[in-house]
């Protein structure tokens, strides 16, 4: 075989292993997409090619032989009422009572038109009302506080009153804030940008770098690495 075939062949086959690196770099780089971004706040199952497996949990707890289900006892089977289960699931919960009345223009007989009086109340219904997050802003003065009979006396004298600290010194945020950013983020797995897109819906503009930045702050400071 002559130099030059040889040459060309090794361009070509050079050229072969440079196309099938880009493949397996941009298989790489859908992977780390899935799973480290955003889509994987959540866990999910990646299958060949990068393909996400619709039925991961099908195919795990999949048994040809489970037995299915006998419709006799669906048909017999009679929902069982357990007294006070209501009660106990509310009892920790504060209560608001709501009376339900008459408005005074009301309060009238309408045979003799002679005025009503109250004569007792009945318990009817229990609900449980969702109160969604509202925002509110604080600003914090500090009152200051002189003696007169010093300043009488020719020797001024004031205090200011004390100030709670920040949790981050310079920053909007509030111990509520921050509680309420991590326990979204790390107990109930809701991820910063769905957090950012809620936090605009209430008027605020909080971003999500903003966020990971209290994060972070609150937990050095917790753990004595930077002292505020």
């Amino acid at each position: 075989m002559e130099l030059t075939e040889q040459v060309i062949k090794l361009e070509e086959c050079i050229k072969e292993l440079e196309k099938e690196n880009l493949l397996l770099q941009e298989k790489v780089d859908f992977l780390k997409k899935k799973l480290y971004g955003r889509a994987t706040e959540q866990t999910s199952s990646l299958g060949l090619e990068g393909q996400m497996s619709l039925f991961d949990e099908a195919e795990s707890f999949s048994d040809p032989a489970a037995p299915e289900p006998d419709l006799n006892d669906v048909l017999s089977y009679r929902r069982k009422k357990r007294k006070g289960q209501k009660e106990e699931l509310l009892k920790d919960l504060p209560h608001e009572k709501k009376l339900c009345t008459l408005a005074e223009e009301d309060r009238f007989c309408e045979t003799c038109s002679t005025p009503l009086v109250s004569v007792g109340e009945e318990f009817v219904r229990t609900e449980i009302e969702f109160i969604p997050a509202k925002i509110r802003v604080i600003d914090y003065y500090r009152e200051t506080f002189e003696c007169r009979k010093c300043r009488k006396n020719g020797m001024e004298y004031m205090e200011k009153s004390p100030m709670p600290y920040p949790v981050i010194q310079h920053s909007y945020a509030s111990s509520g804030a921050i509680a309420w950013i991590i326990h979204q983020k790390y107990e109930l797995a809701v991820p910063l940008y769905h957090q950012e897109k809620e936090w605009r819906t209430l008027g605020v503009g909080l971003t999500r770098a903003t966020m990971s930045n209290w994060i972070l702050t609150s937990y050095r400071d917790c753990n004595g690495i930077v002292k505020l």
